[in-house]
């Protein structure tokens, strides 16, 4: 199965123009202890109230910094003052309140907060951009984690021509790269690649590249004419970003769809469409080991002693059983199959394996059962079904089918699911039992 590689991540950045779905997704989950506002700004044409709310009475303390874009005086980080948010909330009327030290002028970039407090307390973060006409859009803080390497994608792109009843339209892009602060961390630049397709999936103009060092975000104005898009209006079209080069730094990337008459402009964030992932597994979705949406493992994590992993695999017999933890987000659709390592598909009824899933919780039986090695797509249920609505475990039990009673069978749990998951480690392996 594929993953990305490097320098393969440019290889990958280039099939993503052939051929990619775009991922469409934003999480509810919004109270953590490190976040990103992708864009700040107080300029003459552009101004942003802030707001931020805690979870937990008692003193919580953010610590910010003002990352400012390319081109933008000064060059280097702004460490705002502390502010604490009392219960249960504070408001700032501009970034310039927020950050009193901003030098005058035109400001833009990214904002970093970091709660400071001495013990977690997560906050949220919401502000609105608006023109002096009070038109604008709202751009919320996105916890700092779900920024990652990943290849991104912004849809819905438009550049328009004037008409004697609508205005021309334009699309502004910004890329950045969030600081690293762990001491001693690489200053190094890293390449991004960029390219457009139109609505049709059409590549649109050339390719590009972008170097990003820690903390820097640069500003894309008029996309379509930063690749030599020919003449003509565009709809919904897509940009794509991919890291070209190694270090799985996180990527800051999204767009603007402006009027020019009014200036009136919207906000998109990109969206994660291939990311690297744990064990080996395909990498669509985001990067994060714990929300893949295809996986193939075959043995358990290495541990200190051990040279090698433990291989997944049931022992000559009739009576042995593994048990995997899965965590699942319902509602979704899954499907989990054993595949034999010798061919790399469903293992076959003769192979002396079964499987089932069960829900974590109350131990009912999901899907799949006696002589099944996988079961196709099964709803898991609408939100009020399981959990009293919280995402919860899942198991997946592979035994032997009882027929088995020659050689050791090793196998590899492949799974997929809409919503990602966790790639199935075993928490019960070779336990003399027949259950099903």
């Amino acid at each position: 199965m594929p993953r990305k590689s490097f320098p393969g991540g440019i290889c990958l950045a280039f099939f993503l123009l052939a051929g990619a779905q775009v991922v469409h997704a934003q999480s509810t989950d919004g109270y953590h202890t490190t976040q990103v506002f992708p864009v700040v700004v107080d300029t003459a044409a552009f101004a942003q109230r802030f707001n931020f709310r805690k979870l937990h009475p008692g003193i919580t303390l953010v610590s910010p910094t003002f990352y400012p874009a390319t081109g933008v005086t000064p060059t280097t980080p702004l460490a705002c003052p502390e502010f604490s948010i009392p219960d249960p909330g504070i408001g700032f009327a501009s970034l310039r309140a927020l950050c009193p030290g901003l030098p005058a002028g035109s400001q833009f970039g990214f904002l970093q907060l970091v709660e400071t407090s001495e013990e977690n307390q997560p906050f949220a973060g919401f502000s609105r951009v608006s023109n002096p006409a009070g038109a604008g859009f709202t751009v919320e803080a996105f916890p700092a984690h779900t920024f990652t390497s990943a290849s991104s994608a912004v849809n819905g792109l438009r550049r328009l021509a004037a008409t004697p009843s609508s205005p021309s339209f334009q699309t502004n892009c910004f890329v950045g790269r969030i600081n690293d602060s762990t001491p001693g961390s690489p200053t190094t630049a890293m390449s991004v690649f960029f390219g457009i397709s139109d609505a049709s999936n059409n590549p649109v103009g050339s390719t590009g590249f972008l170097s990003l060092a820690p903390g820097e975000i640069v500003r894309m104005l008029d996309v379509f004419a930063a690749v030599g898009a020919p003449a003509g209006n565009y709809e919904d079209a897509v940009i794509r970003f991919a890291p070209a080069t190694a270090g799985g730094v996180g990527l800051v990337s999204f767009c603007t769809v402006q009027d020019n008459t009014s200036f009136g402009a919207d906000f998109r964030i990109s969206k994660q469409e291939w990311g690297g992932c744990i064990e080996v597994c395909t990498g669509d979705g985001a990067q994060d080991g714990h929300v893949n949406r295809r996986t193939l493992v075959q043995s358990d994590l290495r541990v200190p002693g051990e040279a090698l992993p433990r291989a997944f695999a049931i022992p000559a017999g009739s009576n042995h059983q593994n048990t995997h933890l899965l965590f699942f987000r319902h509602p979704d659709r899954v499907q989990c199959e054993i595949q034999d390592p010798g061919t790399g598909q469903r293992a076959g009824g003769n192979y002396g394996l079964e499987m089932r899933l069960l829900d974590g919780a109350t131990l009912a039986v999901i899907a799949g059962g006696n002589n099944q090695t996988g079961f196709g797509e099964v709803y898991l249920g609408d939100k009020d079904d399981r959990g009293d609505g919280a995402n919860q475990r899942y198991l997946v039990q592979v035994e032997s089918d009882e027929l088995n009673t020659g050689s050791v069978r090793p196998y590899i749990l492949h799974c997929q699911s809409g919503s990602g998951h966790t790639p199935g480690d075993s928490i019960r392996f070779n336990v003399p039992v027949d259950q099903f």
